[in-house]
């Protein structure tokens, strides 16, 4: 038994090791006070594993990994623009022609715009593209797939999971094929979303492979040693071939993604775009500047004139891209969320598998439905992470009481995020309705204004809509008590979920 030395030593040296630790959630997140409590309370209530869950999820090193970041960025710009890269240079002033003028659609689509030109000043609205709505995996491997096999020159795919199963297996084994016949790949993948993969293995052969062409490489590696980083995920989604052709939007590269592929129980939904035109070119600096940050590759190598072709109109679409994340546009998507909530008239179609936002974006939601705004939001009825369904519900009262419309769509979990408004624009890509995409990931997200493509995606809104089930406030006033506790109990830990 220890002696009562000891146990006083413990709890001194516990004692000392919490103070230090709420030392550490004062100074770091005091722009976060409901954080901020949650994790004083959590360190307090359990002294050790407080502690240790404190290092694995309450440290997000947004300060220092975000400045690290913003340097790199810094980098790539200051390359981009020194005069020795006068081809690049040609090239981005070619772009400056597609910057879209005058906003077409409407006096509303023009406010909209102006918001986001203010908001978010280091992103273009582009004309002169064409934006294909690709719904599933199963429409979008086999597209993506084949723009693979007729690439000419140069590969890039960034994913958050890349799974080790026949999905995975097929991309990286066609991209290895390309690389054999001279074409430049890179891949870039999150070691936290890609876990399974790294874990089993599946990477090894490919970064092994000795392929002169073919370079693979994680985001941020995380380590037991730095757990703190698993919480700052590089969570963009997207395969630009030629600098001419981008796929992008919510799906990863798996299996599930696949109902040829996947058992249905697993098969997950959502949507992904294909996009051809000016809108390639940032997409295809985002993918650099990423890599610039994980590799430590020389610009010199990575700004040439291969990777940005001179941008070609293909069709009618204005597009707009949006990369979120610390040290690169902070707080863009949320930015996005608000000035869609703000400047909507008519309605505001919402989907999202997770449904968290903080206080800001909930109550713009009840002062828009105040002015008349048609607020619809679909949500998966069977959520991949239970706790984040329980917090998600947690919100419904407030929704409901202020005539914001919840549905929960029926079958396959469904991981589609996007929105609709006022029939003059749309908007996709990689950012969920929650604090980790708002604050913590490193998001992809485009807006498009293509009257085709608005028409096709709010279609799919609809097409949602008879396959979900409305939640009326009647429902959720008469829950059941242990229902509530346990939903309002896993809405504490909304900061870090």
């Amino acid at each position: 038994m220890p002696t009562i030395f000891e146990t006083s030593s413990f709890l001194i040296l516990a004692a000392i090791i919490d103070i230090l630790v709420a030392a550490h959630i004062l100074l770091n997140k005091n722009d976060q006070p409901v954080s901020a409590t949650l994790w004083l309370f959590i360190v307090f209530s359990f002294p050790l594993f407080g502690v240790v869950l404190y290092l694995f999820l309450g440290i997000n090193r947004i300060k220092t990994l975000g400045l690290k970041v913003a340097l790199a960025n810094e980098k790539v710009t200051a390359e981009q623009k020194n005069r020795a890269h006068t081809v690049i240079n040609s090239i981005f002033n070619e772009t400056k022609q597609f910057v879209a003028k005058e906003y077409k659609n409407s006096t509303d689509s023009l406010e909209y715009n102006r918001a986001i030109d203010n908001l978010l000043p280091q992103t273009f609205p582009l004309t002169g593209n064409r934006v294909e709505l690709l719904r599933d995996g199963t429409a979008a491997y086999p597209k993506m797939l084949a723009a693979i096999k007729e690439a000419q020159h140069n590969i890039h795919l960034q994913s958050f999971i890349i799974n080790n199963d026949a999905i995975g297996t097929e991309i990286l084994d066609a991209l290895t094929e390309k690389a054999k016949q001279g074409i430049k790949v890179k891949v870039l993948y999150d070691k936290f979303g890609s876990t399974h993969a790294v874990a089993s293995h599946f990477f090894r052969k490919y970064k092994t492979s000795k392929i002169d062409n073919f370079q693979m490489h994680s985001f941020s590696i995380a380590n037991v040693f730095a757990p703190w980083r698993v919480q700052l995920r590089n969570h963009r989604k997207a395969l630009v071939i030629d600098g001419k052709i981008a796929f992008v939007g919510g799906i990863n590269i798996s299996s599930e993604n696949d109902i040829n592929t996947c058992n249905k129980e697993k098969y997950i939904h959502d949507l992904h775009c294909k996009l051809e035109g000016p809108a390639v070119i940032p997409l295809q600096l985002d993918f650099l500047r990423d890599w610039f940050y994980a590799t430590k590759t020389k610009l010199s190598t990575l700004l040439q004139a291969e990777y940005f072709p001179g941008p070609k109109q293909i069709g009618d679409a204005t597009v707009r891209i949006i990369s979120s994340g610390p040290g690169q546009q902070e707080a863009a998507t949320e930015k996005v969320f608000l000035a869609a909530i703000a400047t909507a008239k008519e309605y505001l179609l919402i989907m999202t598998p997770y449904f968290m936002p903080d206080q800001p974006i909930m109550k713009a939601l009840s002062t828009a439905s105040a002015r008349g705004v048609d607020i619809r939001i679909i949500l998966p009825k069977r959520n991949n992470h239970w706790y984040v369904q329980f917090a998600s519900r947690s919100l419904y009262p407030f929704l409901l009481q202020n005539n914001i419309r919840v549905f929960e769509k029926h079958g396959v979990f469904s991981h589609t995020k996007a929105m609709v408004a006022d029939d003059n624009w749309g908007q996709m890509g990689s950012s969920n309705w929650d604090v980790r995409s708002l604050r913590l990931n490193y998001e992809l997200d485009f807006i498009v204004e293509d009257e085709g493509f608005i028409f096709d995606l709010k279609q799919q809104f609809l097409n949602e809509l008879t396959e979900s089930e409305e939640i009326l406030l009647e429902q959720v006033q008469n829950k059941k008590l242990a229902r509530q506790l346990v939903e309002n109990f896993c809405a504490l830990f909304t900061p870090v979920l």
